[in-house]
């Protein structure tokens, strides 16, 4: 319900309540897929997030945020100082439009596209990046939207012969299916007037009414809905006095139920693979337990060949023998035909003293196995009562698991390198040392990808990533990421240097090349003033 169109309508008109009339102090990312908008004037201050991530897309208000001190990058630099005069939202469809002074925001919901835009007179830019064909579309639609700042009280009235919720919502797609949905569970007359004011009363109490959050503990669910609302099982709903407060209530329990359930299904996953990987070791040491010890069988070989040695012939594959330990019954042993009679004799002794080891250290292991397999039978059962997400993270941590956090910190090879964004948009990542350089160019870049190195002189390689290779990099740009890759080399300080570029698919490393060194099979070149320019943000590196 929260990315809802009626939703969203209540959400703003309260929003301008809110913001109108605070200044844009700054506006930063910290977290992929999130945006934060920092408000203020002399006497209050507030936040505004926004999340664009696919499936989970949001806008919500705060009145404290902590802004990290690394690892944050700041974004439409040319709001900064305006003043908020209002919010609206299209007519028809799930855009929120900030009006500033000299400017516009905008905040677009539609799944995967879903992005956040900054326009004024001079420039049309995105959160996320996207082709400069499509900007330009979606530019075009924005200045053609109509857009208020009212409750958007939209007609009714059809006249239809049957299926009323069909055509409405073909004629209104912003109602959603939650909506519909809660229609549909107030009415056992399906009579087009019986639906028409079921929906008006639904709408009337999303403008209205309290909001509510539903908790179904049951199903680990959580929706945010409407205090009358009857199409959302819960076990436990909490009511609040407006929808900014219900949201943000509904994204930290959810925050809670989702960390909960990730962690929840890493434990189960690694606990299911290590009792299925106990389980099948138990079952090959019990076949070893069950066929018994070979012990006697190789020691009577080892002698009954040590009594016949003079009877082994090199090149012999087998000896028949008398078993003067049995019942004199013939036997046959097998020899290896490239060892000595003595070094066959030594094999058989060799084999009942490893046998006699192998039983011992088996029956070991099966002990130590199955107080290991109960204990984590045992875990596997109880670990679905612990509802502390702390107490399942001390769980990961006897376990060993790594969050999905931490893997991704691990799979993301650009936290390794030093990030620049040139004009707001280009990815500019730089090697800090012969090893991280080599880990750049021939792990990180892409094949489309930029390459630069100052010309003549030892430094850093510099790799500009290119997001679409449909569209044509500035040249400006170019020699931006020129000028910081001779700034990152030890021609620092001469006043104009040479540097190489070219594709990453003509960069090559030969076998047995020093760590750093790298052969370029075409190159162009700039001359460019070592530096970090105007228009280039060093946004950070890991330590």
């Amino acid at each position: 319900m929260h990315r809802n169109y009626f939703f969203l309508n209540r959400l703003i008109i309260e929003a301008n309540d809110l913001l109108k009339g605070l200044n844009i102090a700054q506006i930063f990312s910290q977290e992929k897929g999130t945006l934060i908008i920092h408000c203020r004037n002399k006497s209050n201050e507030k936040f505004v997030e926004i999340c664009v991530v696919p499936g989970s897309p949001y806008l919500t208000i705060k009145n404290t945020f902590s802004r990290a001190k690394k690892n944050t990058i700041d974004f439409f630099n040319q709001s900064v100082d305006e003043k908020i005069h209002s919010l609206e939202i299209a007519v028809d469809d799930r855009i929120i439009k900030f009006n500033l002074e000299h400017s516009e925001i905008y905040f677009a919901i539609r799944g995967k596209f879903t992005n956040v835009f900054f326009s004024n007179n001079e420039v049309f830019i995105p959160f996320k990046t996207i082709g400069q064909a499509e900007l330009s579309v979606i530019h075009d639609e924005f200045l053609n939207k109509k857009f208020s700042e009212d409750w958007n009280a939209i007609n009714l009235h059809l006249v239809v012969e049957t299926n009323y919720l069909d055509h409405i919502r073909k004629k209104y797609p912003v109602l959603g299916t939650d909506i519909i949905k809660e229609v549909k569970s107030r009415s056992n007359d399906n009579s087009n007037l019986k639906l028409e004011n079921i929906l008006k009363g639904v709408l009337e109490e999303i403008r209205i009414s309290s909001p509510c959050v539903f908790a179904d503990e049951s199903a680990q669910e959580i929706k945010l809905g409407f205090e009358n609302f009857k199409s959302i099982p819960f076990t436990e709903k909490f009511l609040f006095k407006n929808v900014i407060e219900a949201q943000n209530f509904l994204l930290s329990k959810k925050y809670y139920v989702d960390s909960r359930s990730e962690r929840l299904k890493l434990i189960k996953q690694s606990l299911d693979r290590e009792i299925n990987k106990i389980s099948n070791r138990l079952n090959s040491l019990n076949g070893i337990l069950e066929r018994g010890s070979k012990e006697a069988e190789y020691n009577q070989n080892g002698n009954l060949l040590l009594t016949n040695i003079s009877k082994i012939k090199a090149g012999m594959n087998n000896i028949t023998v008398d078993n003067i330990f049995g019942d004199d019954i013939k036997i046959q042993i097998a020899l290896n035909p490239k060892l000595s009679p003595q070094k066959n004799i030594d094999y058989y002794f060799e084999k009942s003293k490893s046998e006699r080891t192998l039983i011992a250290k088996t029956q070991e292991l099966v002990k130590k196995l199955k107080s290991e397999f109960n204990y984590l039978k045992n875990l596997n059962e109880s670990v679905n009562q612990i509802q502390s997400v702390k107490e399942l993270e001390e769980v990961m941590k006897k376990l060993r698991i790594k969050s999905v956090q931490e893997k991704e910190a691990k799979d993301d090879l650009s936290l390794r390198f030093k990030h620049y964004v040139i004009e707001g948009k280009y990815d500019l990542y730089v090697g800090k040392d012969s090893k991280n350089n080599d880990l750049l160019t021939t792990k990180f870049a892409k094949q489309n990808d930029y390459w630069f190195h100052a010309r003549g002189a030892s430094g850093s390689h510099a790799v500009l990533r290119i997001h679409n290779t449909k569209e044509p990099v500035p040249k400006s740009v170019l020699k931006k990421s020129a000028s910081i890759a001779a700034f990152h080399s030890k021609a620092k300080t001469a006043g104009i240097v040479p540097v190489a570029f070219t594709f990453k698919k003509y960069v090559v490393k030969k076998k047995g090349d020093p760590v750093g060194t790298v052969h370029l099979l075409r190159e162009d070149v700039l001359l460019v003033k070592p530096e970090i320019p105007a228009g280039c943000e060093y946004v950070s590196s890991q330590d």
